[in-house]
């Protein structure tokens, strides 16, 4: 990746906001590229993107590569909706996932659960989530 995709990339990290799910109310993730599928929780999600850890390596994953997605809001959103993503990055068990066919009813629900999220914040964490202060 030349400086400019760089910068590119940085840019599009900071278009929305990240959320990390409740340890008791995880964000299901069913995922499925070439050549492996797994069901996992996510470690955050927003409306560009979710970031997901597993025990292992996928085989064959790589940077850029296609993956098709089942994701499982819990409440209060409470829905299950099908997208496509394609691997923006792989860092030992984590990976990034760029949404690439995300339809409106889809977009709407990650937007209400991140807005749910959010409400149950106090002023001073929003504030930190904001300006990327570490708790």
């Amino acid at each position: 990746m030349n400086k400019e995709e760089k910068m590119a990339a940085a840019a599009h990290r900071r278009q929305y906001f990240r959320v990390t799910p409740e340890p008791g109310a995880p964000v299901r993730v069913d995922i499925n590229g070439d050549g492996f599928i797994e069901v996992i929780k996510a470690v955050d999600i927003s409306e560009g993107g979710i970031r997901i850890t597993v025990p292992h390596r996928f085989e064959g994953c790589h940077v850029d590569q296609p993956v098709s997605l089942i994701i499982t809001l819990p409440q209060p959103v409470n829905k299950q909706f099908c997208l496509e993503g394609k691997i923006k990055h792989v860092r030992n068990d984590s990976f990034g996932v760029l949404f690439t066919k995300l339809d409106d009813k889809s977009l709407a629900f990650i937007r209400s659960y991140v807005g749910q999220w959010y409400k149950k914040r106090t002023v001073w964490e929003t504030l930190q989530d904001l300006l990327g202060i570490k708790r």
